[in-house]
């Protein structure tokens, strides 16, 4: 189960591999078992332009890799040479198989994407802005998953032409945000980069996004035609739980835990949630376990949440995105975004 030939590493992090001579192995993840660690893929288009797409910086969002290896497996020719960046493939590896983000020990890498790029994960992030840099694509597509099921999104730092273009290829939302993390789309490339959530990381629809997009996106000329209408989202903000706060989902309070969010949450995907909607409850300290990051630094959580009878609630109507429903996400990350809707 190997390669018929690998391409000499430039890079100390990356294997370089051309993927006319990738001798592919017979699933997805005896292919993923093969590269062992992160890969550039470089797919011969039919003209030279450029276009790149980076997969799997989180280990447990696979719907791009999986796209990757059909398309490999179709001997599918893109409009434009195209690079495929597969960063965390250790983590992707680990037992049971697709379950970590990162390995125990290491960062986020999709966090790592600033100075001082200190450490492992950082100087390979870095690796990746360098040899993008080097590329000059015309256009990045990021290819991730949510942890939590609902509907493919994009997410971007501009709000240009070109960058709803490239969302509209896998996705009509396209949420406009300027929260700063360390993640790839943020970085000043001299070119369009949208970040794109294809859905759940367990849910079949989501891989099939991500191919689909991805094969509308390789195989248009003008990669910057819309291709459907776009709803933009302004300015999401990111409900957080304090790490001392035990959380627990359930379908009523879970005793000894500080905040107990419903087990079906999930469903408020993109829907409206209301005031009086009871979306969990908490103990004595009730919205002391949470903070704001993002749109508007220190605002307070009870502007847009309340507490009363311990039942966590809205203060007015919301809309949600990205909510999960993994303890350990939730903690290291957050719990979920959400915008103000009408």
């Amino acid at each position: 189960m190997g390669f018929a030939h690998i391409v000499t590493p430039t890079l100390p992090g990356f294997q370089l591999l051309n993927a006319d001579e990738i001798s592919l192995p017979a699933t997805s993840f005896q292919f993923l078992q093969a590269l062992q660690g992160p890969a550039i893929i470089r797919i011969k288009g039919k003209t030279r332009q450029r276009r790149a797409v980076i997969t799997l910086l989180h280990g447990n969002e696979p719907s791009g890799f999986l796209a990757l290896y059909k398309l490999l497996q179709e001997k599918f020719q893109p409009f434009a040479d195209t690079t495929f960046f597969v960063v965390s493939v250790p983590a992707a590896l680990e037992a049971p198989g697709y379950r970590y983000r990162a390995l125990p020990q290491h960062k986020d890498i999709n966090r790592c994407f600033k100075p001082p790029y200190s450490g492992e994960d950082g100087h390979l992030a870095k690796q990746v802005i360098d040899y993008l840099v080097d590329l000059a694509p015309e256009a990045i597509i990021d290819l991730h998953n949510t942890s939590g099921s609902g509907p493919a999104f994009s997410v971007s730092r501009r709000l240009t032409a070109k960058h709803q273009a490239l969302a509209s290829h896998f996705t009509r939302w396209f949420i406009h945000t300027d929260i700063e993390l360390g993640a790839v789309m943020e970085v000043p490339f001299c070119c369009p980069v949208v970040t794109i959530e294809a859905g759940g990381a367990q849910d079949d629809i989501a891989h099939i996004n991500a191919y689909e997009g991805l094969k509308s996106y390789l195989s248009e000329e003008n990669v910057f035609t819309q291709r459907q209408h776009i709803e933009v989202l302004g300015q999401p903000r990111r409900l957080e739980i304090h790490k001392e706060a035990s959380l627990a989902f359930a379908e009523r309070p879970v005793f000894g835990a500080s905040i107990t969010i419903r087990q079906d949450i999930e469903q408020r995907n993109f829907g409206t949630t209301q005031p009086g909607d009871i979306l969990g409850w908490v103990d004595h300290a009730k919205l002391e376990h949470f903070r704001l990051g993002g749109h508007q630094r220190g605002e307070l959580v009870e502007h847009y949440f309340s507490a009363d009878n311990n039942q966590l609630t809205v203060t007015k109507p919301l809309k949600f995105f990205m909510v999960t429903t993994r303890i350990d996400i939730a903690k290291s990350d957050c719990l979920l975004y959400f915008i103000e809707t009408d």
